[in-house]
């Protein structure tokens, strides 16, 4: 089948953080025996080589140095839009049609895969009436929440929804927020982002250098999160946590991995409660090292939150590669990982915004071994059968199948 995947983020270089999780997703369709070309816009820092798909960026704006949409550049601590993509969105819209348009004539594709339904959802759209050719939608998160945000994007989501052949979403909150639009009929399906299994493994080597890097021993207790410095990610309530932790396992530390606007506001909370020389801000994880800080974890949590603008995360992926490497997980109850998250058996599900549920997860982490390792496998087996990069490529295909059958 010949597919088109439609985004407006894509990891543009071999170590990019940027969505990194679209190149797995695109090497599964691969997998899965598809030929697909990927069309993303320009970005000055694209330097791909080697993959199995055929990319596609567009232009649509001049100079090259004003390309600023998307790879996690568009949203102010993702609650609203920044003042100047509300500028550059029409030029984006308008040119990616073009560029999706000619993309679908030239490679004949049979079914477009559109990520994220705000903006590329309406590229989607229009391309199809002009071409007969069938959309599906995936929601990873954010656009989720920006078609409630906004009562304009929510009336042109709910066309795009209304009009797409199914909605694909790797979180039921989030389709369920799509829904409640009112859109129906739609053949759906929860389908998590891959995981590359072979390449995100649990792995001993090179640990020790991580260690000496961030000043750790083999006696402590890593707690690790990873994600940007937003609200809807929660890292605060994480840390709030870790006081009563700490005063129950000394030895133990929390890791923060990513950056963003909030990152001064959560170095100083982390001061205030006592626990700033306990918590290490990590920064940005290379892609090619991320799989070390994995390993290096005894416990990984995702604390997110619905914020105070009705934003949530999807997935997300850091949980999943995580449980990749056998780590047992605590996570919200408003993810879309607490899907396939069975509460004592694989990890601990949460209610969001309580550290003291989180206190309580992770002390019962802590203080046994059998237990993380016990949860850490069932996770490692859970991954490497359903969510590894072919599995989800098939599950994708079959899905697409059905589409173009009923056509």
């Amino acid at each position: 089948m010949k597919v088109c995947v439609l985004t407006h983020t894509f990891p543009r270089y071999k170590s990019d953080i940027a969505a990194a999780f679209m190149k797995e997703f695109s090497d599964g369709l691969v997998q899965a025996g598809n030929k697909v070309v990927v069309v993303t816009p320009f970005d000055p820092k694209f330097r791909r080589l080697d993959d199995s798909f055929k990319i596609v960026t567009y232009r649509y704006i001049w100079p090259d140095g004003l390309h600023i949409l998307g790879y996690s550049q568009t949203m102010d601590k993702d609650v609203v839009l920044r003042k100047r993509a509300f500028l550059l969105l029409p030029f984006l819209i308008i040119f990616g049609t073009i560029a999706l348009f000619k993309v679908v004539k030239k490679e004949k594709v049979e079914i477009i895969n559109v990520h994220w339904i705000l903006p590329n959802g309406l590229m989607a759209l229009i391309v199809s009436r002009l071409t007969g050719i069938p959309y599906i939608v995936t929601l990873p998160g954010t656009d989720a929440y920006l078609v409630h945000r906004y009562k304009l994007f929510g009336f042109i989501a709910k066309c795009i929804a209304q009009n797409s052949s199914g909605i694909i979403s790797n979180s039921s909150w989030n389709l369920d927020r799509i829904l409640q639009l009112k859109v129906l009929g739609k053949k759906t399906e929860i389908i998590c982002y891959p995981t590359d299994v072979n390449k995100i493994k649990p792995s001993g080597d090179g640990l020790e250098e991580y260690r000496k890097r961030h000043d750790l021993n083999e006696n402590n207790l890593i707690i690790l999160a990873i994600g940007r410095f937003v609200y809807k990610k929660g890292f605060d309530y994480l840390i709030r946590a870790m006081p009563e932790v700490i005063r129950k396992y000394s030895e133990a530390r929390l890791l923060i991995g990513g950056d963003g606007d909030l990152r001064r506001d959560l170095e100083e909370l982390a001061r205030k409660l006592g626990v700033g020389d306990k918590v290490l801000f990590l920064g940005d994880i290379k892609r090619d090292e991320i799989n070390y800080y994995y390993n290096l974890a005894d416990v990984m949590v995702a604390p997110s939150i619905v914020d105070k603008q009705g934003n949530v995360d999807g997935g997300p992926v850091v949980s999943f590669e995580s449980m990749a490497c056998g780590k047992p997980q605590i996570v919200t109850n408003v993810l879309g990982v607490a899907d396939v998250i069975k509460d004592g058996i694989n990890g601990y599900i949460v209610p969001q915004k309580k550290p003291e549920a989180i206190t309580i997860a992770l002390v019962k982490l802590l203080g046994s071994r059998d237990l993380r390792e016990r949860m850490g496998k069932a996770n490692r087996r859970l991954i490497t059968t359903e969510f590894n990069t072919r599995s989800v490529g098939k599950k994708y295909t079959n899905f697409f199948k059905e589409i173009i059958a009923l056509k």
